[in-house]
């Protein structure tokens, strides 16, 4: 068996999820994103826990199988679909008891169609558009429309309202513009009768009390990133680690890998690991990333190839193929997080976490 596995600490997202938690009112309610796995870090046993724990309000994912995949492994609570979807979505939706993000008459009619026949309340949250240019009623006499069909399909309750900021990390201005964007068109929905949960702040603004409305939603900041303000508060739960498979010592001028990008300035001592793109880790990170061993970082040399990448562990006394080698994660001292390997993959730490194909095991640890 291969040694490569990504072990997820449970009891750390906990611990993530408790200090968002205290930093929100009580009157407000806390989504929990869940989707894409859980960022990587494994949807059904994290919405389980929060759950039990009561520390979910609400979950939420991109479309429909997320959802079911949910509910049939015994998450109970609401469910939000973020995305849009085709009408057999729509349909099993519906079927599945959860929330869809709705934009058009056109969908509305598929959900009240698929509640009658079913003899089931459907669920939708009304999405905003208010600046993304993604998904949503953009337009107020597109909300009057809606509002208007909406009135026609009594089986469909309008459980939330939403929208989604697109540069609250950066640029304020714009953020407060797309609240007020929001706030005009929650304020029309009332005026139609509707009292629906409203959300708009994901992690990044979810700490400033004038965008946290009915609702936040946590998302990055439940797995350690983008949340500055709560350095030490959250903390990243994923470790990727394996076991060398082959340590080789080579001479001044041999190159390493695929393009021969590396070549030795010194006799080098060369461990190989058997991790690479086909698994998810970014090729990108060639001669730039790092892995620990013995709490020790040694740098990637040479072109991270599909299935295998090579490290330099001159200096590095005592490394056998035994010795557990961490490429994202804690060891010792040291510590290689998401966020330094998007740094240097020219990325972002979402995709770093998501990125990581199935074939690396997951374990979760409590």
């Amino acid at each position: 068996m291969r040694p490569t596995k990504m072990t997820v600490s449970l009891q750390t997202l906990v611990g993530n999820a408790k200090a968002l938690r205290a930093r929100v009112p009580e009157n407000v309610k806390m989504l929990c994103v869940v989707k894409a796995d859980a960022y990587g870090h494994g949807a059904l046993p994290f919405a389980l826990e929060l759950e039990r724990l009561g520390l979910a309000d609400a979950f939420a994912v991109a479309m429909v199988e997320e959802a079911r995949a949910l509910r049939e492994g015994g998450v109970r609570g609401m469910i939000v679909i973020l995305g849009g979807g085709c009408e057999e979505s729509l349909r099993e939706a519906v079927r599945v008891n959860a929330s869809q993000a709705v934009y058009t008459p056109e969908a509305l009619d598929v959900l009240e169609d698929e509640a009658v026949r079913l003899g089931v309340p459907a669920k939708a949250h009304l999405k905003i558009d208010s600046g993304m240019s993604r998904i949503g009623v953009r337009r107020m006499e597109e909300l009057d429309a809606l509002l208007n069909r909406w009135r026609a399909c009594p089986h469909v309750e309008m459980e939330g309202c939403f929208t989604h900021f697109c540069a609250a990390d950066s640029e304020p201005d714009f953020t407060e513009q797309q609240d007020r964007v929001f706030c005009a068109m929650l304020d029309r929905i009332h005026a139609a009768g509707y009292r629906p949960v409203a959300h708009a702040a994901a992690s990044t603004a979810m700490l400033n009390p004038r965008y946290q409305h009915d609702m936040v939603r946590a998302g990055i900041g439940l797995y350690g990133s983008c949340m500055p303000e709560m350095d030490g508060e959250i903390r990243h739960a994923q470790t990727l680690s394996t076991r060398p498979i082959r340590i080789e010592r080579i001479q001044a001028g041999d190159t390493v890998g695929y393009g021969r990008t590396y070549r030795a300035e010194r006799e080098t001592t060369v461990m190989t690991l058997p991790i690479g793109y086909g698994d998810g880790y970014p090729r990108i990170l060639s001669n730039r990333a790092h892995v620990l061993v013995h709490g020790r970082r040694a740098p990637i040399i040479g072109r991270v190839c599909m299935d295998m990448l090579m490290a330099d562990i001159t200096g590095i006394p005592n490394v056998t193929l035994d010795d557990e080698v961490v490429l994202m994660g804690s060891q010792g001292g040291e510590r290689i997080t998401p966020d330094e390997l998007a740094e240097q993959a020219e990325t972002i730490p979402y995709e770093i976490m998501l990125g990581f194909l199935p074939r690396i095991p997951r374990v979760i640890a409590d």
